[in-house]
C-alpha cells in the first residue's frame, strides 16, 4: 500500500522522464516549464491512490492516466493565468508572463492533446475517457461560470458552489473515480469515492479562497488579495454579501465592484468587511462539513479501512495547508 507522498514522489518523475519534441522550441519548452513548476500533484497522486485501493501493484498504465489528468490540469492552468493576466504561479512568472498569449493558449492546447493521447494508452480507455470528457466539460462550464459572475454585483451561495462544483470539484472528483475505474472497482465504490472527492474539491477551493486574502504572499506563491482586485465571487464575497445588510452591503459591493481604487486599497478595505461579516469563520465551518460529507462516502467504500487511511491522510493534509 503507497502513501500519497510516495506516488506523488512517482509521478514527478514519471512527468521528468515525458519526452518531449524539441521543435517547435516555442510551442514544447513553455510545456516543460509548466510541468516542471512544481505543483502538489495532488489529482494524479489521488488518481494512483484510489487505484491502489483495489489493486496488488501499479502498473504503467496506471501512470499514464494519471499523468493525463496532471496534463490537463496544467493545462487549464496556463489557460486561467492568460484569462486572469496572472504575473505569477507558484512563485515563478507564468507561462503568458514569460511568453505571452499567443504561445500561452498554443502550448496549452498541445498539453491538452496530450492528456488525452496518455489515457487513452489505458486498457479501459473508453469508460475513462468518457468520464474525463465529462470532467473536462465540467471545468470549462464552471470557468465560464466564474467569468460570468464577475459582471454580477452578487451571486448566491448555491450559485458558488455550483461553480465551484464543476471549476475545481470536478476534476478532483474524476481523477479519483478513473483510480477506481482504471483499477475496474465495483461501479458503486466508483461513485462513493467521486463524491469523496467531490466534497474535498469543494472544501479545497474553500481554503484556496481563504489563503488569497490571509496567507503570506511569498508562502502562497502569488499575489495574495488576487481575488479582490479580479473581482471574484469567492466564498468570502459570498458569505459577506449575505451577511451585511443595508448601506454597508451598498458599500461594500460598490468597493468590489471598483476597479479605480489602488489594489492594496480594495484589498485592505474588504478584508474590513469580511471581518465584520465574520465571513472567515463562516468559510472554515463550511469547509468542516464538506470534509465530513467527503469522509462519510469514504467509509462506504468496499475495501478494510486501513486500505482507506491514505485517503483520509490527504484530505487532512489539503484542508490544513498554507499555500
Amino acid at each position: 500500500m503507497h502513501t500519497f507522498s510516495s506516488l506523488s514522489e512517482r509521478v514527478t518523475r514519471a512527468i521528468d522522464s515525458l519526452n518531449f519534441p524539441q521543435s517547435p522550441e516555442f510551442l514544447y519548452r513553455p510545456v516543460r516549464y509548466a510541468l516542471l513548476s512544481g505543483g502538489k500533484r495532488v489529482r494524479p497522486a489521488l488518481l494512483l491512490l484510489c487505484a491502489d485501493m483495489f489493486l496488488q501493484k501499479i502498473e504503467q498504465e496506471h501512470i499514464d492516466v494519471s499523468l493525463g489528468v496532471e496534463l490537463f490540469h496544467c493545462f487549464t492552468l496556463i489557460h486561467d493565468d492568460v484569462m486572469d493576466k496572472a504575473d505569477l504561479r507558484r512563485g515563478r512568472p507564468t507561462v503568458v508572463k514569460k511568453w505571452g498569449v499567443n504561445t500561452a493558449i498554443l502550448s496549452g492546447d498541445a498539453m491538452l492533446i496530450e492528456a488525452y493521447k496518455l489515457v487513452c494508452r489505458a486498457a479501459n480507455a473508453s469508460a475513462l475517457l468518457a468520464a474525463f470528457g465529462k470532467a473536462a466539460t465540467d471545468v470549462c462550464e464552471g470557468q465560464q461560470l466564474d467569468m460570468d459572475f464577475e459582471q454580477q454585483p452578487a451571486i448566491t451561495e448555491e450559485q458558488y458552489f455550483a461553480m465551484v462544483g464543476k471549476k475545481t470539484a470536478a476534476l478532483l472528483a474524476t481523477a479519483a473515480a478513473m483510480g477506481a475505474l482504471a483499477a475496474k472497482a465495483p461501479a458503486a465504490d466508483v461513485q462513493r469515492l467521486y463524491g469523496f472527492a467531490h466534497s474535498l474539491g469543494m472544501a479545497f477551493q474553500l481554503r484556496d479562497d481563504y489563503l488569497d486574502v490571509y496567507s503570506d504572499a511569498a508562502e502562497f506563491g502569488k499575489v495574495t488579495g488576487g481575488d479582490i482586485t479580479a473581482g471574484k465571487k469567492t466564498f468570502l464575497f459570498v458569505s459577506t454579501a449575505a451577511a451585511l445588510r443595508g448601506q454597508e452591503r451598498g458599500e461594500f459591493l460598490q468597493l468590489m465592484q471598483s476597479s479605480h481604487l489602488p489594489a492594496d486599497e480594495k484589498v485592505r478595505r474588504a478584508k474590513d468587511f469580511y471581518g465584520k461579516a465574520n465571513a472567515a469563520q463562516r468559510l472554515k465551518d463550511t469547509e468542516s462539513k464538506l470534509l465530513d460529507a467527503a469522509m462519510q462516502n469514504l467509509a462506504l467504500v468496499n475495501v478494510p479501512r486501513e486500505r482507506k487511511e491514505p485517503l483520509t491522510s490527504l484530505a487532512l493534509t489539503l484542508l490544513q495547508r498554507t499555500k
